[in-house]
């Protein structure tokens, strides 16, 4: 009794795997046409992501440029204050994950020409946030720039300078 039970069991598997496998088709056209629209509804959500991740790194590089250019605003007397270390923070992140968007790594060689006062490394956060955003205008979404990168690593070397000016 039991073995026909198993029996028939495994008889009833068999018969629906090759019923599934006939309903399945490859030459079913509208099974394919279906498949065909929704391969190319997926790459276009994929190009539409894409797209809209190259718009926040390009914000973001907007953002270091606005945050260097209220440090150079805000700066007094050869000192930044401590509420200026927020903005500090939020340029490294932002320079950082450019950095990483665009290929690079962390490693962070140090400034070869070290800014010798507050104005002066000030002065260049603003160029290099002014380079980066003149370099990433120039990029698609698919690039790896070597440029992006350079600069990125600039203005996080920069940072970490500027922080020995906080009081």
């Amino acid at each position: 009794m039991m073995l026909r039970i198993l029996f028939s069991i495994l008889w009833l598997l068999l018969i629906a795997s090759a019923a599934g496998a006939q309903s399945s088709s490859a030459g079913d056209p509208a099974a394919e046409a279906q498949n065909e629209t929704m391969l190319d509804t997926l790459k276009r959500m994929q190009i539409k992501r894409e797209e809209d991740e190259h718009k926040k790194i390009l914000e973001k590089g907007e953002q270091i440029k606005l945050d260097a250019e209220t440090l150079a605003k805000e700066a007094g007397a050869g000192r930044l204050s401590r509420e200026d270390e927020k903005k500090l923070r939020e340029i490294e992140k932002a320079a950082r994950q450019i950095r990483s968007e665009f290929g690079g790594a962390g490693d962070d060689n140090p400034l070869d020409p070290k800014p010798a006062t507050l104005d002066d490394a000030l002065k260049q956060l603003g160029d290099a946030s002014e380079r980066l955003n003149k370099h990433l205008s120039k990029t698609s979404r698919r690039v790896i720039s070597v440029s992006v990168v350079e600069v990125a690593n600039e203005i996080t070397q920069l940072v970490k300078v500027l922080r020995g000016y906080l009081r």
